[in-house]
């Protein structure tokens, strides 16, 4: 991974994504995670959930005996069954009816728990299409044992349609909360003991179902929610605060600085730097200090107004985006990256990056412009989806350097999304359609100046004198 791909890596990485990766094996279920993330387990993507999710108040459920994986060989469990089968009703969850049928899965002999996850849910799934259930659904509780016996490694809940396609499975280990703290460990190597660690793991099992249940239904109507369409015009203009937050699933939104633990980056605003010819007067720009050794970064990850939820616009419309940069003529590299569409619900940073590099070549301001199609994908290792560059659900921009050998002060302004040039040769941009597309020159927008202080001489309001000329027009 390049050192700009890293420049954007989200803050919290999705550990069960390691757990995926088959990083974990059974030679080493002893070890204990640093760190845990809040997710109630993780369930990979499956297009028949929406469905699960929206039919359980009509819906039967049919629950098994819960499969207790060991090294040695695979038992069941009745009562862990029963515990699922009262908590279901009591929840109201959907009609819920016992089957006594087992489920042998044979050997333990995967080397990771992802692996016995989804070898476990194909076996299941074909066991199941050779059996008539009058059921909608099929919910397998499975239990992984450490070596011993007398501590659990990871559980799993396989919830299948009558087809036997993954409607809603998912698997908890250390690396969630509710696990961690759950400690499902029998106090001694007694078989009471041992069937009260089953116990527990099955209300946890339930408790996540449920949590997993609970987020679906809230995505749902999240999602219904579609991104703002937007039209060329400002982005950000830097004349307002700078809001910074998180969201409601501790993602970092608003203005973040990003940098690896050796360089430093500071952002503010100001009224005090080098002349922008376009402007007339001062305003407020962005100002970047760096001292950068690897990499670092400003990100804009959109926020709404409370700033307390990360937000996503329509940007199909549009065909490029452009910026005013102050360059030091220092030879650094600098790059710009739009955060495009994340996976359905998320709750991580796992927006898709598209970067585009350039050089500190240059100094004073100059328009940086960036065609879309330009952009080359980024693989910053935190899961995104990988479907091109789409646009319809943008959730910010970046712009950050690499090695600046130095401090370096950059000065930003006039983020804007445009339409491309029309390419009317002959004709001044403001004969055209939204200027054509293209930047007004100085002299237009001083013409433009001059032209507004006639139109309001005398004490004329500014729309007074649009509606004048728009009677003369």
């Amino acid at each position: 991974m390049n050192l700009q791909a890293v420049a954007l890596l989200p803050h919290t990485v999705h550990l069960a994504t390691l757990v995926c990766c088959g990083i974990f094996s059974l030679a080493a279920l002893a070890h204990e995670t640093d760190s845990t993330i809040p997710d109630p387990g993780f369930r990979p993507y499956s297009e028949f959930a929406p469905a699960f999710v929206t039919s359980l108040p009509n819906a039967t459920i049919a629950v098994y005996p819960t499969i207790v994986r060991r090294i040695e060989r695979t038992a069941h469990s009745f009562a862990s069954r029963e515990l699922i089968v009262a908590s279901l009703l009591e929840d109201n969850v959907a009609n819920v009816v016992p089957v006594t049928t087992r489920i042998d899965l044979g050997e333990l002999r995967f080397a990771s728990q992802w692996q016995i996850f989804e070898e476990d849910l194909l076996a299941i799934a074909e066991k199941l299409k050779r059996k008539k259930r009058d059921a909608n659904y099929h919910l397998v509780m499975e239990i992984v044992l450490q070596p011993g016996n007398e501590k659990v490694f990871g559980i799993h809940c396989m919830v299948l349609d009558a087809l036997g396609n993954n409607a809603f499975s998912f698997l908890l280990n250390s690396h969630h909360q509710v696990f961690a703290e759950a400690n499902l460990v029998a106090r001694n190597s007694s078989e009471a003991a041992r069937t009260a660690m089953i116990d527990a793991a099955t209300r946890l099992g339930v408790d996540a179902l449920m949590a997993q249940i609970t987020k679906a239904q809230e995505c749902a109507t999240h999602t219904a929610m579609s991104p703002t369409v937007v039209q060329a015009g400002t982005v950000d203009a830097f004349e307002g605060p700078l809001p910074a937050g998180t969201d409601t699933a501790g993602n970092p939104i608003g203005f973040v600085t990003l940098s690896d633990d050796s360089s430093l980056i500071a952002r503010s605003k100001t009224q005090d730097y080098p002349t922008l010819p376009p402007k007339i007067g001062k305003n407020t720009v962005l100002r970047l200090d760096m001292n950068v050794t690897g990499w670092a970064a400003l990100v804009h990850f959109f926020e709404n107004r409370q700033v307390d939820r990360w937000v996503a616009y329509d940007w199909r419309a549009l065909e490029q985006i452009s910026f005013w940069l102050y360059g030091n003529d220092s030879g650094t590299r600098l790059f710009f990256h739009v955060l495009d569409n994340r996976k359905p619900c998320s709750t991580v940073d796992d927006a898709e990056r598209y970067s585009y590099a350039f050089t500190d070549d240059f100094s004073g301001w100059q328009r940086v412009t960036i065609p879309f199609t330009d952009m080359v994908r980024q693989d910053v290792g935190n899961g995104a989806p990988n479907d091109g560059l789409g646009l319809a659900a943008v959730h910010g921009w970046a712009f950050g350097a690499m090695n600046t050998n130095g401090p370096l002060t950059f000065y930003v302004d006039d983020v804007d999304l445009e339409m491309k040039p029309t390419g009317h040769a002959g004709y001044p941009i403001n004969e055209l359609p939204m200027f054509g597309g293209l930047e007004k020159t100085a002299a237009q927008l001083e013409a433009d100046e001059y032209f507004i202080k006639l139109a309001t001489k005398g004490g004329t309001s500014r729309s007074q004198a649009a509606e004048s000329a728009a009677r003369i027009g």
